[in-house]
């Protein structure tokens, strides 16, 4: 009587369908698609949370110095009263006659603040780390500057021209950035944000009239 011989597990042998090598490279191969396209999907959330992070500097950047620049370009009177590091006074418009403003640094609001003369500190830039105020001034009347101070006060025989601002602005970023090409950048110590600079001159009008 004829029996019919059992069926072995030959690599080799597609009879009843993928062999054991086939369903192995088959394996494999999916394998490699599957962290080819897990690759790929890193690479590009990476990207996109640097491009949100570059909008974002580059918005915050524009709004600080626009923001600056608009509320100090009209004075009047001395104009700048004092000046240090941190902190500037100035004499501006204010229902038809002068009143002094005070501009500060707060380290527990992480902002810029302002107060009018007889009010309070409101909030006027957010999301900065740190600000450094150096005075242009021209001691020779030549209208000319000609030393660079820490700080300021009004003088008859003083003139002030510029002010140079340094300020770093917090830009909140996601920690998978701090591996790769953006791990150059000057991240928080202990917050998840990076310190963008901006370094800009604010030049008084008419100081040589």
């Amino acid at each position: 009587m004829h029996r019919p011989q059992a069926s072995s597990l030959n690599p080799h042998s597609n009879a009843y369908g993928f062999s054991l090598l086939e369903m192995v490279l088959s394996t494999g191969l999916a394998g490699l698609i599957i962290l080819a396209m897990t690759a790929s999907l890193a690479h590009f959330n990476q990207h996109k949370l640097l491009a949100q992070v570059l909008v974002q500097a580059q918005s915050q950047h524009q709004l600080a110095v626009a923001q600056l620049l608009t509320d100090w370009q009209s004075l009047c009177d001395v104009g700048v009263v004092t000046g240090s590091a941190h902190t500037i006074a100035l004499r501006r418009p204010y229902q038809g006659g002068c009143m002094r403003y005070d501009y500060g640094y707060s380290a527990v609001t992480k902002s810029l603040t302002r107060r009018r003369e007889g009010g309070r500190h409101s909030g006027f830039l957010a999301q900065v780390e740190s600000v450094v105020l150096y005075f242009g001034v021209d001691t020779t009347n030549n209208c000319r500057v000609d030393q660079w101070r820490r700080s300021y006060a009004a003088h008859p025989r003083l003139k002030l021209h510029q002010v140079r601002i340094q300020l770093q602005l917090r830009i909140a970023a996601s920690r998978q950035l701090r591996a790769g090409k953006t791990s150059s950048w000057l991240w928080h110590a202990d917050d998840e944000v990076v310190l963008h600079p901006v370094n800009f001159i604010w030049r008084l009008a008419h100081v040589c009239v």
